[in-house]
């Protein structure tokens, strides 16, 4: 499943940041020069209009109504010098009283609507400001070709006053002004750019790996944390990717195992309907032949076919001696299940392996002398091992029955107990015919028997071995059966206890 944007050409934020800051500051550097360009003229302007109204104002404090102050030419030659003017003051009578340039003072300029006009009082105060003793405009002297702003002005003492100043100073700081801001604006965006790509790696850097911690919990991997050194927005969503990851990796690992136990569950219940099918099958496949020969016989008795108290006799044991091979057989099959499908726990404990199988010879002696049957056991040393005693003694139980069935005309039972790194070896040894390879694999299945015609007579389930197996299964140890010189020796092994 692809997201929306997937496909899109991936860009690094790094690289936004960096393009971002720089656009900015150079649309910043553009707008200041059009304001520069476009407002600067018109603002110097003002401002020198406002400067000329102060050096009015401060050449009418040097005049007096009555007289010129002694000092006037110095003053006015300072103010000449510093503020870059021209200066004419002329007195009602076309007497000039100060000039500083004597072709500034016959300029015709001074008589802009009428050339051959005189320099008259009347003529000047048309220029003044409504409510002012002075008035300002622009004039261009077409002898120099340049243009002048102009401030034309009556002093308090009666005195005439014309200042001009020149608007080319106006239009050269402008464009000084201009080229020196370009020259800026480059060496800005230079150091500029290289602040905005330190500032941007910078601020970046941990979104990156935000990123690649956010990339790998997509995978389902958890492993990588983000390490908080600022308190900042990045620094609380670090934290909140931390704590995201933690509760993700919880849940999920709950998820596994919740699914692991379903899975148990649908195991153990799949190990339960195998286990009643397997059952089912096993005792109607084994009860078949009993429940003939207890229906036969009862049928027989029932229909009186036989009339001495003898055959009723043999007939009635005949029965007896089925029902209870089924119950027995009925008993190994549910004991079996148990074991080989885990429902049933072992009590595992230490004890003395020795003295088990000393004790349980020694408990089926009757069963030896009326066989006439020697059993040779000699042992050595107390052995401790750990597992459940019940069923490792169910186990020798079942060698034991086992050898004595199968045991040849010599009747001689050996058991031997030896030792192997950790583990103790019980053996269970008699003399006989030797097993077929494929015999030695098959006889721990269930129901299996080497001979058929002698199982009936001798009794049997055939689910002895198939038990031996599944204890020792749940041990977690090994048993088998080796043929051996004049016999077959059949053998488990146990744990050493720690």
């Amino acid at each position: 499943m692809k997201f929306k944007g997937e496909e899109m050409k991936k860009t690094s934020i790094n690289k936004k940041l960096f393009y971002s800051i720089n656009c900015l500051i150079i649309l910043v550097i553009f707008f200041i020069w059009i304001i520069n360009t476009l407002i600067l003229r018109r603002y110097y302007f003002l401002e020198k209009k406002q400067s000329l109204v102060k050096i009015f104002d401060t050449i009418n404090t040097y005049c007096t109504s009555e007289n010129v102050n002694a000092n006037l030419e110095q003053k006015l030659e300072t103010l000449d010098s510093s503020k870059n003017i021209d200066i004419v003051i002329r007195n009602g009578m076309d007497v000039t009283i100060y000039t500083t340039s004597k072709d500034f003072s016959r300029n015709r300029m001074l008589f802009p609507n009428n050339e051959g006009a005189e320099f008259k009082e009347e003529s000047i105060e048309d220029k003044f400001k409504s409510g002012e003793n002075y008035g300002i405009e622009v004039l261009s002297d077409a002898r120099l070709e340049k243009d002048f702003i102009n401030l034309f002005g009556k002093l308090d003492n009666g005195y005439l006053v014309f200042i001009r100043s020149p608007i080319e100073s106006i239009e050269e700081s402008v464009s000084i002004s201009n080229r020196f801001l370009i020259f800026i604006g480059l060496l800005s965006i230079v150091i500029s750019s290289i602040c905005a790509f330190i500032i941007s790696r910078h601020l970046t850097r941990p979104l990156t790996e935000l990123d690649t911690i956010a990339q790998k919990m997509s995978n389902l991997d958890f492993s990588q944390k983000y390490t908080v050194t600022t308190r900042d927005e990045i620094g609380t969503l670090g934290i909140s990717i931390n704590r995201l990851s933690d509760n993700l990796e919880k849940t999920i690992q709950d998820l596994k195992e919740t699914n692991m136990e379903l899975e148990k569950d649908i195991e153990e219940t799949s190990k339960i309907s195998e286990m009643r099918s397997q059952f089912v099958s096993d005792v109607s496949h084994e009860l078949k032949t009993p429940i003939a020969l207890i229906q036969g016989y009862a049928e027989g008795l029932v229909d009186n076919v036989i009339s001495s108290d003898e055959d009723k006799k043999y007939y009635a044991e005949v029965i007896l001696d089925e029902a209870n091979k089924m119950s027995e057989l009925t008993k190994d099959l549910l004991d079996l299940s148990k074991l080989e499908y885990g429902k049933n726990e072992l009590h595992i404990e230490e004890f003395d392996i020795t003295e088990m199988v000393q004790t349980f010879l020694k408990k089926n002696d009757i069963l030896f002398t009326e066989k006439d049957i020697s059993v040779d056991f000699q042992p050595e040393k107390e052995l401790l091992v750990s597992g459940d005693v019940f069923r490792i003694e169910q186990v020798l139980t079942n060698y034991i029955t086992n050898a004595i069935k199968n045991v040849d005309e010599n009747k001689k039972i050996k058991v031997s107990i030896t030792e192997k790194d950790n583990l103790v070896r019980v053996g269970v040894f008699n003399t006989g015919v030797q097993l077929s390879d494929e015999d030695r694999m098959r006889i721990w299945k269930r129901f299996y028997k080497l001979d058929i015609s002698r199982s009936r007579e001798q009794g049997g389930t055939g689910l002895g071995l198939s038990v031996v197996k599944a204890i020792m299964t749940q041990h977690h140890t090994a048993c088998g059966v080796d043929n051996v010189d004049g016999g077959v020796e059949f053998w488990f092994e146990l744990e050493k206890s720690k």
